[in-house]
This record gives C-alpha cells, structure tokens and sequence, in this order.
C-alpha cells in the first residue's frame, strides 16, 4: 500500500504545482496582440509578413540601444538619456510639446513606447531573467502610475500587452485601472481630447493612442465599451476632409489653426483597421489610397514658406506618420502591405546607425523628421523605427 499512496501523492504535488503556473483565469484568445513568445511561430509569421534576417537584426540592436540608455530603476527620459552613454554622447534629446527647448513632459509616454517594443520580440518582464527582461520588468512598473495624458494611453497599451502576453494575471489591475481611467475620459462624441474639452470636442492623434490602448485592454481580459468602434467611426467620419484624404485634428479645427494633414487621414486608416469598423466606407478606402501614396522615403528637405518664420521640411520622413502607415497597411494586407512595408524595411535598414564607428549611437536611428526633431528624440525614433519592423508578427492581422 505504501507504494500506490506515495505515487498518489507525488501525482496531486504535481498536479498542484502545474495548477500554480496557470493564469489566474482563462483569457481569450488575442485578437490584437500577436503570439511573439512563440520563437518559432514567430519566424513564420516573419517569413509570410515580409521580415527578413536583416530586419530581425535591426530590431535587436535597437533594442540594445534602448537597453543601454535606460534608467536603472527602469523607465527612459528623452531629454535626459544621453547621460547613459559610454563615449561621445549620443545626440537628439525630447523637447517640449510644439518643439519648445524644455524637459520633456512625456517621458512615461516614451517609455511605453519602449516597452512594447521589447514586449514586440517577446522579452518579457522577469525580475530574475535576463538583463532585457528585467528593464522590462522595473519599466512596467513605472507604468503602473503615469503622470501625462499621452503616458496614460501608452501605459495602459503597454501593461495590457504583457498581460495578453504573459497570462498570468500580474498586470491586470494595473491594466484594467488605467483602462477605466481612459473610458472615463471619453467626451460626449465618444472619443477623447488629450487636454480635455476646452476646445470642443476629441482630437485624432490622441483618440488613436485610446484606441490603441482599449484594444491592447481587451486581450488583457477588459471589457471595453460596445459603441467603441461606432463611436470611433462616427467622431472620424465628423471631421473635416481634405483633398486626397487629409483629415481634420478636431472638428472646427481651423478655428484653431489646425489645417487637415496626412497623418490624422492614415491614423483614421488605422483605427478603422483596428476595430473592424467602416471599412467599407469611402472614407476608409480613401484613407488607405493615402496610405498606399505616401510610400515612406527618408529624404531630408527643407524650404521657406513667405510670410512664416523659419524653415519647414517638405517629403513624408515622419516616422510617427510611418508607425500609422505601418499599422494600418498591415491589417489591410494585400499590395498596400507589401509595398509599403517594402520602403519601411528598405528605409529603416540604410539608416539605422549600425557601424561600430557610430560609437553609442549604435543600433539607434537618427531623430531627423520634423515630429522627431522637435519633440521626440532619438529614443522615440528609435522605438518606433522597432515597433514599425516588429509588425509582421507584432499584432495579429484582422483578416
């Protein structure tokens, strides 16, 4: 009898310790954020998507530009980073929100981007692993109490990513917190204004920052609002259009000196793709001919407007309007994927800083667009450059 009771009990220790490694409860399978953990599915993803052995390359010495300009207590300041580097200082530092020569005020923001571009190669957060994983876990944490309205949407996006990723239930107060912070948020279109409704109504960049970070939310187990994507398309379809597809930044936005631009039409085109919504719409596929028209070239260019102080850079070498394309031209898929993910790779990989002659910059991109120049530094450019050549397994396509 000795022998059947001590396998039994050997099998309910077993049984125990399996039970203990399990999510907290059973999440659904992700609908956004793509099987990254997975090295081999990952490879095939790469392959089918269009990534390549040189992509993969890129993306690792970006990360390891990220790694070493991080704080130790985890977290990146774009105004401050360059304190972390060995040698000759890296240049390109964040300014203020329209470029002005301040501290950056959205460091917590810049480090959510940072962390999804290490939770996009699947480093996750370990406080005993590697020494990535364990930046991404100290990072995380800084998270967990962003202080700006662009760090809340980035935080969240963030904290629900390695939740959908991990499945442990570690992150997910954190992420269902600031979650309902940014339902609570929305206005009464039903989208959001990063500095609230002193002007009437939600603006585009930060509604698709909110987007993005409720859809991370619901493969995190959250329960987001059902009129989401109604209310998304509605607000979108409310706003002026221009030309070729140029959407306005807010609704009565000239009013403000804001004028349509390409950007806000090819971030519509990814919120669209994102929620399934309008895609049938005219505005939608106008936004994707955007999209499929302005192929990313990284061509540096300025002229002289009359009448206007100062100089303004002409072309599309904007990696945050990129990042969009990127997003929705994935989920598009098609002919707009390949060529458009074609310039991003041939783009990304001739200027990405990869000689050992480039001393600390090594494996960072340059901050040589306006948006980048301006406001957000080398490690915003870098981090998207990542999150850009992450794609074809980052997220998981809608269709």
């Amino acid at each position: 009898m000795a022998l059947p009771c001590r396998a039994a009990l050997l099998a309910l220790l077993a049984a125990a310790h399996l039970f203990a490694q399990q999510p907290t409860e059973e999440l659904a399978k992700p609908k956004l954020i793509g099987p990254v953990t997975d090295a081999k599915e990952r490879e095939t993803l790469l392959r089918k998507y269009g990534g390549t052995k040189d992509t993969e390359a890129a993306v690792e010495r970006g990360l390891e530009w990220l790694a070493r300009h991080a704080e130790a207590g985890g977290g990146w300041k774009a105004d401050t980073y360059n304190a972390h580097c060995e040698g000759a200082k890296c240049e390109g530092i964040g300014g203020g929100h329209h470029g002005e020569k301040v501290p950056h005020s959205y460091n917590d923001a810049q480090t959510g981007l940072c962390v999804l571009a290490f939770l996009g190669h699947g480093v996750l957060p370990n406080a005993e692993g590697t020494e990535q994983e364990k930046l991404v876990e100290k990072s995380l944490k800084t998270l967990e109490t962003p202080h700006s309205a662009w760090g809340l949407a980035l935080a969240c996006e963030a904290l629900s990513t390695a939740e959908a990723l991990e499945r442990k239930g570690r992150w997910k107060a954190a992420a269902h917190r600031l979650a309902d912070k940014i339902v609570g948020m929305r206005l009464q279109d039903g989208c959001w204004a990063y500095a609230g409704d002193f002007r009437g109504g939600s603006d585009t960049p930060y509604t698709a920052f909110c987007v993005q970070a409720l859809v991370a939310a619901r493969d995190a187990g959250y329960a987001v609002p059902d009129d989401l994507a109604k209310k998304t398309d509605d607000f979108l379809n409310s706003l002026e259009e221009a030309k070729g597809g140029k959407l306005a930044y807010l609704k009565n936005g000239r009013q403000y000196g804001y004028t349509p631009t390409k950007v806000n039409g090819i971030s519509a085109a990814a919120m669209r793709e994102l929620l399934g919504v309008g895609l049938d719409g005219a505005r939608h596929k106008l936004h994707l001919g955007l999209t499929g028209s302005d192929i990313p070239v990284w061509k540096i260019e300025w002229q002289t407007v009359p009448g206007h102080a100062g100089k303004f850079q002409v072309g599309n070498l904007d990696l945050y309007r990129w990042y969009y394309g990127t997003i929705a031209s994935f989920h598009a898929g098609g002919s707009l994927w390949t060529s458009y993910f074609g310039a991003v790779k041939k783009e990304l990989l001739a200027h990405q800083r990869k000689s050992d002659k480039d001393g600390c910059a090594k494996g960072s991109w340059n901050n040589e667009g306006t948006y980048e120049i301006d406001v957000g530094g080398r490690v915003f450019t870098t981090a998207l450059a990542i999150l850009m050549l992450e794609q074809p397994y980052r997220q998981v396509r809608r269709k």
